[in-house]
């Protein structure tokens, strides 16, 4: 269970590194980039869930054949 948590812990760092480079890249203004930063956070992190339970579902359909 401890790696569980460190492993989340990690892949939450990276997200918000990977997403606060991509506001900085897309916005023009610093205020605008860090005012987008939440949402943009939130849609990152929504889409990584949906596309683990699209693998998942597709490991457990495809697995058991």
């Amino acid at each position: 269970m401890n790696d569980l948590v460190i492993h989340l812990c990690l892949f939450g760092l990276i997200s918000a590194v990977i997403v606060m480079m991509s506001a900085f890249f897309t916005e023009t203004e610093d205020g605008a980039a860090l005012k987008s930063f939440p949402r943009r956070l939130l849609h990152f992190l929504v889409g990584c869930g949906i596309l683990t339970g699209l693998m998942l579902a597709v490991e457990a359909t495809l697995a058991s054949v």
